[in-house]
């Protein structure tokens, strides 16, 4: 089996391992409908099959203009919805606003408004936005039929409107029409941006931030699990020093790969003659890695002001004292404190794609990291960005492979 994985994996352009992988995968996904074939019809069907989709998906990422990023995530905080928190602040001020600074707005660009009349809605707007034309200051009323696609209803004032997505620039350097000109801004534009340690296309290996937008920010990422993107590059950023990725939609999907684990320094974190280490270590510093969730308050105290307040994160090691599986498949995974009971317990969120990460029971030991907060009244907070099981309570893993190889 392990020559025939060799001459598949040489002509599909792969490592015989990853073949394997993806033959596990095809024979897990058929093997209800696959129960009239012998395991060799089985294995030989999922081989070529796991060749083609392998061969399927190199073709895709070159077409792209893609390149793999391989390493792990260790970090995938919440996604925030800029335009969402957009539209709920608008909506706040113009609830605080009269018909003048209404009009301010839209003679600055920076809404359309749709007010209901007997022939349709009258349409407030800046002139320049609805000619596609460059902008100059300026308010006009026109009777419209019908609502556009992309308006928000604001009940308090009996009005639809919208935010204009672009009022500076109707067409592009190449000369192209700009599409987001004078029209409605998306009413959701989710975005998270995770780090990743790792190699691009071969490169070092370093810190990169990866930006993921659109339906592909709803997507929590696997954190301290060896693996491979696809992505496109950019320009380092200048305040962090990290590299920059931003994902492309329909390509840019994790794959796990425990071969990945060789590029990185070393694991994440273990404990070694009493003593933490690993690349988190690394990373964060004995400043940022805390011993309590009683440190999480007068951490936020003292860095609350530093300048990269919205940048850092923390680590912390926990204790799992609880697993708990919801109905739809997802798992929350409650952590204690490892030196004072009574301090408030961290919960963990594992989405129901991510199931097979729970291979350990509670008594195991857990790094957290994430960003702190604190309430309004006063209460510290841990927001997480990534797990990492450092001591598993679990049964006797035979197959081993990744960090804890030998």
């Amino acid at each position: 089996m392990t020559n025939e994985y060799e001459k598949v994996a040489k002509q599909v352009g792969t490592t015989p391992a990853a073949i394997e992988r993806r033959v596990g995968v095809v024979l897990e996904e058929n093997k209800a409908t696959w129960t009239g074939f012998s395991s060799d019809e089985q294995q030989n069907r999922a081989v070529r099959i796991a060749a083609r989709q392998l061969m399927g998906e190199k073709r895709k990422i070159a077409s792209s203009g893609c390149v793999l990023l391989s390493g792990c995530f260790i970090t995938s905080p919440p996604y925030k919805d800029w335009a969402k928190m957009a539209y709920k602040k608008m909506n706040n001020t113009l609830a605080e606003l009269d018909s003048t600074g209404i009009d301010a707005l839209i003679t600055s660009g920076a809404i359309v408004t749709y007010t209901p009349s007997d022939s349709g809605y009258a349409r407030k707007a800046n002139p320049s936005l609805m000619k596609k034309e460059a902008f100059t200051s300026g308010i006009s009323e026109t009777e419209v039929p019908s609502l556009p696609k992309g308006t928000v209803e604001h009940e308090g004032l009996g009005i639809h409107y919208y935010i204009v997505a672009d009022s500076t620039m109707p067409k592009y350097p190449s000369g192209d029409a700009n599409f987001r000109y004078g029209n409605p801004r998306k009413q959701s534009e989710p975005e998270r941006t995770c780090l990743f340690l790792g190699s691009l296309d071969g490169g070092e290996v370093r810190l990169y931030e990866v930006k993921f937008s659109g339906d592909e920010a709803l997507t929590q990422q696997l954190t301290y699990t060896p693996g491979s993107i696809p992505v496109k590059g950019g320009k380092d950023n200048a305040k962090t020093g990290n590299g920059r990725a931003w994902t492309r939609k329909g390509v840019s999907i994790f794959s796990e790969d425990p071969d990945s684990a060789s590029l990185l320094p070393s694991a994440p974190f273990v404990i070694a003659d009493g003593k933490p280490e690993g690349f988190i270590v690394d990373i964060l510093g004995e400043d940022k890695l805390l011993s309590s969730f009683n440190d999480l308050l007068p951490y936020y105290d003292a860095h609350r002001d530093d300048e990269d307040w919205w940048e850092q994160w923390v680590g912390l090691m926990g204790e799992v004292s609880h697993i708990d599986t919801l109905d739809n498949g997802a798992t929350t995974i409650v952590v204690g404190d490892m030196e004072d009971f009574t301090a408030p317990a961290i919960e963990v969120r594992v989405p129901a794609i991510h199931s097979n990460t729970i291979d350990f029971a509670v008594g195991s030991t857990i790094l957290l990291t994430g960003a702190v907060w604190k309430t309004n009244d006063g209460e510290p907070r841990m927001s997480v960005y990534g797990w990492h099981i450092v001591d598993s309570v679990a049964p006797v893993i035979t197959d081993v492979s990744g960090w804890d190889a030998e």
